[in-house]
């Protein structure tokens, strides 16, 4: 086999491959005795069939191009070994003529990762904010806590009133300003509403305050229209199935026990847990903000030709999974549903386009800079993402490994996923990282504190 370069264009590259007429003669051959062992032809036996028979009967031509189509895998391969090419698809080929007794000439176009020329990683500069957690912080968390861990009780005697539970059932009429134009209606569902001021529009909570079971309410929401000209108005219909009351839980061992997993504890060695808890959550969110901080200032200051393919192919996902849950959640196409809510498709294409653009440009200098890092993924990593999963998903972690081990292609995603956490930790190892203080008053730190400090 003898092959060259005949065309390279920024990521394309057209390889021209040549394979000599004997190499091709025996690769027919074996061919032709494989395709011998499986012929069924009227008058002969199964596997018997003369090689002049079959070659009448299929033609040479065909058992010429079967042969070549067996052959292009191999040579795909030792094509992308010897040029060392970094594919992004599959490459197409264009076959000369096929004579027999002749060379075989073949031309392959392959798509290749664009070349990313990234920063000096130093020379990025991000900001990570300190934490400090306070008290109004802790006494807050405390509040969700007890409001998270609250029973509901039925009330049958009275009317709602405010932190009560609904179950309602409800419809929607969207009309335009001044029911100008065709109203849109939505179907009916339930759904639970707590009577919290400020978590509802103003009209529809003064309108389920008062209210007992069996009534029904209707009241008028005045909304921003979605161009944010004008408004539009959302004329509810509302059922009110049942009303309910939350029922606070104590602030004893039980409760302690079942949020922080702790019952020989009292108030003050609660409040402290919550507090360690609060800082560890502001100390990941903290990094997760840096992270994505480094990792936008990494994209922006690489430089990279985006291939046109790449976007097109990233768009495309991007409109399929839309039209996959606009089907989930309304049981319409994509088109229907841009119809029903008079978007403008071309509008909501270019979106798609944009973000495409967005996703493969942070794809492709990710993946460089992995490259350019060398980073690795062994087994511990593996075992040790397949470990967190299970336990967030609160399953076996045996039984989620055998699930990737029989799922080639999600535990090419895990591993990938892996390579690309590490790339990111990598990045912020590399960075320079700029200290900043939260915003906003702090609590003073106590007499045992300050003494800590100044020993």
């Amino acid at each position: 086999m003898r092959s060259e370069i005949v065309s390279q264009e920024k990521n394309i590259t057209s390889i021209k491959v040549v394979i000599g007429e004997k190499d091709f003669q025996s690769r027919v051959e074996r061919t032709l005795e494989d395709m011998r062992s499986k012929a069924n032809i009227k008058g002969f036996r199964k596997g018997h069939v003369p090689r002049k028979v079959l070659q009448m009967h299929l033609g040479m031509k065909t058992i010429m191009t079967e042969a070549l189509e067996k052959m292009i895998p191999d040579v795909i391969d030792n094509v992308v070994k010897e040029y060392e090419l970094d594919l992004i698809s599959e490459p197409s080929v264009d076959v000369d003529n096929l004579v027999e007794g002749e060379p075989v000439v073949m031309t392959f176009v392959f798509e290749t990762r664009p070349e990313v020329i990234l920063p000096e990683l130093d020379t990025l500069q991000v900001t990570r904010k300190n934490v400090a957690v306070t008290s109004d912080m802790v006494e807050e968390a405390i509040t969700s806590l007890i409001d998270n861990a609250a029973e509901r009780g039925p009330v049958e005697v009275r009317q709602s009133r405010e932190g009560d539970i609904l179950e309602v059932e409800y419809g929607v009429v969207v009309l335009a300003e001044g029911d100008e134009g065709d109203p849109l209606e939505s179907p009916r569902q339930k759904t639970m509403v707590e009577l919290v001021k400020g978590s509802l529009p103003e009209e529809l909570f003064a309108s389920l305050v008062g209210r007992m079971p069996g009534e029904n309410v209707d009241v008028d929401v005045r909304t921003p229209s979605e161009e944010g000209s004008g408004e539009r108005i959302l004329r509810y219909s509302i059922d009110v199935i049942s009303v309910a009351e939350k029922k606070l839980p104590e602030m004893n061992g039980a409760f302690f026990e079942k949020v922080v997993g702790e019952a020989d504890l009292d108030e003050d060695g609660f409040r402290e847990k919550v507090r360690e808890k609060l800082h560890e959550n502001l100390l990941a969110e903290s990094l997760r903000l840096a992270e994505k901080e480094a990792l936008s200032s990494l994209v922006e200051n690489s430089r990279v030709e985006i291939p046109e393919s790449l976007v097109e192919r990233q768009k495309g996902k991007i409109l399929e999974d839309m039209a996959e849950r606009v089907s989930k959640e309304n049981g319409k196409t994509l088109d229907e549903f841009i119809a029903e809510r008079g978007l403008d498709r071309e509008r909501l294409e270019s979106g798609a386009t944009s973000d495409a653009e967005a996703t493969v440009r942070r794809s492709l200098v990710m993946e460089a800079l992995a490259d350019r890092e060398m980073i690795q993924i062994e087994n511990a990593d593996v075992d040790r993402e397949i470990e967190e999963m299970a336990l967030s998903f609160k399953v076996n972690s045996d039984r989620m490994k055998e699930f990737f081990l029989k799922n080639s292609d999600g535990l090419a995603d895990l591993v990938h996923r892996i390579r690309m956490k590490k790339t990111v930790s990598r990045l912020m190892e590399k960075v320079t990282v700029r200290e900043e203080d939260p915003e906003g008053p702090q609590d003073e730190p106590s007499e045992g504190e300050t003494e800590k400090e100044g020993s």
